[in-house]
């Protein structure tokens, strides 16, 4: 097996899904824990921020993550259909500002960018096209 795709809905109870696809590849490409461990990361504060902020209407739609190895590295790809967002333009949080004095949110994608090797983004017609990828040994 070298991909698995889900496709969930915008729910954050939908999240063990992609848990389970990723830890199935995972064991079939006998993937260190750390590598998995931060795409497991970086997948639930991407999906959380679609399900949080990607969608205005309150209604079902879905969510489609495939995850791939390729080579050295572990890719997932996420899109939806909601609202256009690159989260690559999010500014980095000022992390030697006093806490008090620091602007809220970006910390989350700021670890996702942190933890992956390679992230990129496109918007494909109607649809945000994520790609993160993280190598699997140095």
């Amino acid at each position: 097996m070298n991909d698995a795709e889900t496709t969930i809905l915008n729910r954050r109870e939908e999240f063990a899904r992609v848990k389970e696809s990723l830890d199935g590849l995972a064991a079939a490409h006998r993937i260190a824990a750390g590598v998995v461990a931060d795409m497991q990361v970086a997948l639930d504060e991407i999906l959380t921020n679609i399900v949080d902020y990607g969608y205005t209407d309150g209604g079902e739609y879905e969510i489609r993550v495939r995850l791939r190895v390729l080579d050295n590295t572990l890719e997932a790809t996420i899109e939806d259909d909601g609202q256009p967002f690159n989260p690559l333009e999010v500014p980095a949080p000022d992390t030697h500002a006093p806490l008090g004095e620091r602007r809220i949110g970006g910390v989350g994608l700021h670890f996702v960018r942190n933890l992956m090797t390679d992230v990129r983004y496109d918007r494909v017609g109607d649809r945000n096209r994520l790609v993160l990828r993280r190598q699997l040994t140095a």
